[in-house]
């Protein structure tokens, strides 16, 4: 027994009616439930492949003590051979919440007081 794609409301309405309220055909109907099938298997290789590239990324982002963001990683990642988008790089690291240290601001040093030399005459 297969199960409709368009439910309990099938036994009081016709398909055709049905599509034709909602503005869709009915060919896009069926094939959309036909496709759910392939639509889940490419969900599941696309999520082992992000798994074996947060791999990569956590090695690389390990490597560089915390530090590279995903544009960083992205152009190390490429130049190791892997060639994944750097949007879809972004993605999994804010999905796995894995972001860059920010640096500490660096400070300039103007005036050394500390020392024993005589002052310039005016």
């Amino acid at each position: 027994m297969t199960v409709s794609p368009v439910g309990p409301r099938k036994r009081e309405n016709a398909v055709s009616t049905l599509c034709r309220l909602v503005r869709l055909s009915r060919s896009w109907l069926y094939g959309y439930h036909a496709s759910q099938a392939a639509r889940d298997d490419r969900r599941e290789r696309r999520s082992a492949r992000d798994d074996v590239l947060l791999a990569k990324i956590m090695r690389v982002f390990k490597a560089s003590k915390h530090r590279y963001g995903s544009k960083r990683i992205h152009r190390d990642l490429c130049a190791e051979g892997e060639h994944v988008p750097e949007r879809r790089v972004a993605r999994i690291m804010r999905e796995s919440r894995i972001s860059a240290r920010l640096r500490k601001p660096r400070k300039p040093v103007t005036t050394n007081s500390n020392h024993k030399l005589t002052p310039s005459p005016n």
